[in-house]
C-alpha cells in the first residue's frame, strides 16, 4: 500500500513538472541576415539632405542566395522594388554598371544601384539613379539611415 502511494506521488510530480515546462525557442535567421530588415532612410542629393525620412525594406529573394530585394513598399519616395546582387561577406549590394528593372507593375523603369552597404548591423547606405528622371540617370540619390526593425525581431519559433 505504501509503495502504491509513492508511485502515485512520483507520477503526480512527473506530470506537474511536465506541464510546467515551457518550450525553449532558438532564433532562426534567413540567409540574408543581417542585410535584411526595415529601414528608416533620408534622401540626399550631392550630400545635401533633400527629403525623408522614408521607410524601405530589404529582404531575401525566394531563389538563390546571391541577391536581395530593396523595396520602397509605401511608394513614399520613388515607388521602387528591385532585386540587386549582394555580397554577404562584406554586407554590400550593387548592380554595378548594369540596370535592373523596377518590379512595380506598370512602372518598369530602369534603376541603377551603387555603393550599397550595411554599416555595422544597424545602418544602411546606397546610391540610386532612375531612368525616368528629367535627364535619365542624371540624378544620384543617396539613401542613408538606420534599422527600424531587425531580422532578429522576426524570430521563427519551432
Amino acid at each position: 500500500m505504501k509503495m502504491k502511494k509513492i508511485n502515485y506521488l512520483i507520477l503526480l510530480v512527473v506530470v506537474l513538472v511536465g506541464i510546467s515546462c515551457e518550450p525553449t525557442y532558438t532564433k532562426t535567421y534567413s540567409w540574408a541576415y543581417p542585410v535584411a530588415g526595415d529601414w528608416k532612410v533620408k534622401v540626399y542629393i550631392n550630400g545635401v539632405e533633400d527629403s525623408g525620412p522614408y521607410e524601405i525594406k530589404s529582404y531575401n529573394t525566394a531563389k538563390g542566395k546571391d541577391s536581395i530585394w530593396i523595396d520602397d513598399y509605401n511608394g513614399n519616395f520613388y515607388q521602387f522594388q528591385f532585386k540587386v546582387a549582394v555580397n554577404m561577406a562584406t554586407k554590400t549590394f550593387t548592380n554595378g554598371t548594369d540596370t535592373v528593372i523596377n518590379a512595380i507593375p506598370d512602372y518598369g523603369i530602369g534603376v541603377k544601384v551603387t555603393n550599397g552597404k550595411i554599416i555595422g548591423n544597424d545602418s544602411i547606405y546606397f546610391e540610386v539613379q532612375f531612368a525616368d528622371d528629367t535627364t535619365p540617370y542624371g540624378t544620384t540619390y543617396q539613401l542613408a539611415g538606420h534599422r527600424e526593425v531587425s531580422y532578429e525581431d522576426y524570430i521563427t519559433k519551432p
